[in-house]
């Protein structure tokens, strides 16, 4: 026996000198050696003395184990109670109908998502009871932990039923600490729901998430207003978000302080809004025919449309790449021009102007279907290399296949082809283009030289005579002049009237000289005529 305890303490120590790490394993330690070694000793020697192995356990654990490591043991071994206590807590009833939240209103499967929440092993049950959340807290987790829009998927609201979660907190007040429950709508409007999972009608009791960290219990109540479904409320107003189908909402988030364990809707903590976009469910039926109806069957793509894109950007999202469907009339995409209903919307060169989306499908559904379209002749090149394959080719027609695919756990099913189209897509490029606007002008240059021609040679041909008859008439006049001009030259030089000057070649026509000539002339011969009358006239005053 005496050997067996020996072997039994010299386990011990091993254990608790091999696995050092904090108080929990040493327990784990005296735990193996009370199934393993001390069993077999307790049972059989009644002399067994523990004070050596008790003295053994404390001078390692003074030696080895920080006293925070001790106070989480104190904290694993009472979790039991704490948890026991927390169920306590949580039970109490909160809703209210008065304008303020009585405990015993209620609704059932808030409770039972409490009792989940404090069963739930990631719950910080201590902290949520002990914390004096601050109203700057609450404020602040307002309005920098939620969204500002939000997009709950169709199959959540088509997959939800009551008595149920999704509607608590909408239209109708409860405690702040229930507003990330699971397969609750509000969860879905904090930012930590997208990473966090999601079970419809929370039947898989996933753990809360806070709306903000460490909030203590039944301090602060909140509600969010849904505009326009008349205040409705849990089964209600479930069958109202159902018939509406997909739409959007405007939504209010409102946060209350307490006052004598029940929400006093007279103190508003905090505040904000927010949109919510639920999607109701799309038929197959109804994308078919949207395909067929909605888009074009040939697409002519400006060429400053394709010059000014960039990367990254979404002239070529979807194309040779399997994206969700409610994206395919998105700003500054390609796809964008292939539906009819983009040739009275706005453009902007690679959705810089975030202009609204076209949906290929009204009321479509987020995440029910996916698409591509598959261009021919461009090796399935996608994003950047494909937009420097379509820059590089220049202006080209291509042929395009739309596809549209079923969902699958959330993702695209290729197997499940729902709809198909070919188009034709006509690709311009601006140097081309303005290459051919030259062109164009040379040959209009041209057409309105032809067609000057063209007038003249079509004039009626008793204009051109008269237009010859014009010419012939001054002619003659003109020479008709020049013989005057000249037979009076003839005649002053014939009497010694004018001087003699160099004659003008024959066969001239300057009526212009022949007149000056005969000015010349004149003024010669009247100053010649008056020197000789003053000659005559002095010479007879001197006889």
């Amino acid at each position: 026996m005496k050997n067996n305890f020996m072997k039994s303490e010299n386990f011990t120590r091993w254990a608790i000198r091999k696995v050092s790490v904090g108080v929990v394993s040493a327990a784990i330690a005296s735990g193996i050696f009370m199934i393993v070694g001390g069993g077999e000793a307790h049972a059989s020697d009644k002399q067994l003395d523990k004070a050596p192995i008790v003295e053994t356990v404390k001078t390692q654990v003074d030696e080895n184990v920080v006293t925070k490591s001790t106070e989480k043991v104190e904290l694993v071994e009472s979790t039991t109670v704490k948890l026991k206590e927390a169920d306590k807590t949580v039970e109490q009833p909160v809703v209210g109908t008065d304008g303020e939240a009585k405990p015993e209103a209620i609704d059932n499967n808030i409770l039972s998502l409490a009792k989940d929440t404090a069963d739930a092993p990631k719950m910080e049950a201590p902290d949520m009871t002990t914390h004096k959340t601050t109203p700057a807290e609450v404020k602040k987790a307002v309005m920098d932990n939620t969204k500002d829009t939000i997009d709950v998927p169709a199959k959540y609201l088509d997959k939800a039923n009551f008595p149920g979660p999704f509607t608590a907190g909408v239209n109708q007040v409860i405690p702040y600490e229930f507003f990330g429950g699971d397969g609750m709508l509000t969860r879905l409007i904090l930012k930590s729901s997208d990473k966090a999972p999601w079970s419809d009608n929370g039947s898989a009791k996933n753990p809360v998430l806070l709306p903000l960290e460490k909030l203590g219990k039944g301090l602060y109540f909140y509600e969010v207003d849904l505009e326009g479904t008349k205040g409705k409320s849990d089964k209600e107003l479930l069958d109202l978000l159902k018939a509406n189908g997909t739409q959007s909402y405007k939504a209010i988030i409102k946060v209350y302080g307490e006052k004598d364990g029940k929400a006093d809707l007279t103190n508003v903590v905090a505040t904000k809004d927010v949109n919510v976009n639920l999607n109701g469910l799309t038929s197959v039926q109804e994308v078919k025919k949207a395909v067929m109806d909605n888009t074009k069957d040939e697409v002519n793509v400006p060429a400053k449309y394709l010059d000014k894109a960039n990367f990254p950007g979404p002239f070529t999202a979807g194309v040779n790449q399997v994206i969700p469907y409610e994206f395919f009339g998105g700003d500054g995409m390609l796809t964008r021009l292939i539906l009819k209903a983009s040739d009275k919307a706005p453009w902007s060169d690679n959705g810089t102007a975030k202009n609204p989306a076209l949906p290929p499908v009204e009321k479509l559904g987020h995440g029910l279907y996916f698409y591509e379209v598959d261009l021919a002749g461009t090796q399935g090149k996608q994003d950047k290399e494909l937009l420097d394959l379509l820059k590089a080719n220049g202006t080209q027609s291509y042929k395009a296949t739309i596809k549209v695919y079923g969902e699958k756990d959330g993702k695209a099913d290729l197997t499940n082809l729902v709809a198909l189209k070919e188009v034709t897509v006509n690709l311009h490029k601006e140097a081309m283009e303005m290459k051919k606007k030259s062109g164009e002008n040379m040959m209009t240059d041209h057409k309105k030289h032809s067609l000057m021609d063209s007038n003249m040679s079509e004039k009626p041909m008793d204009m051109q005579k008269s237009n010859v008859m014009n010419m012939k008439a001054h002619m003659h006049k003109n020479m008709k002049e020049k013989n005057m001009n000249a037979h009076m030259n003839n005649d002053m030089m014939k009497k010694g009237m004018l001087p003699k000057t160099s004659a003008a070649p024959e066969g001239t026509m300057n009526t212009t000289n022949s007149t000056n000539s005969s000015t010349t002339g004149i003024v010669a011969l009247i100053i010649s005529s008056l020197l000789g009358y003053l000659g005559i006239r002095r010479k007879n005053e001197i006889d």
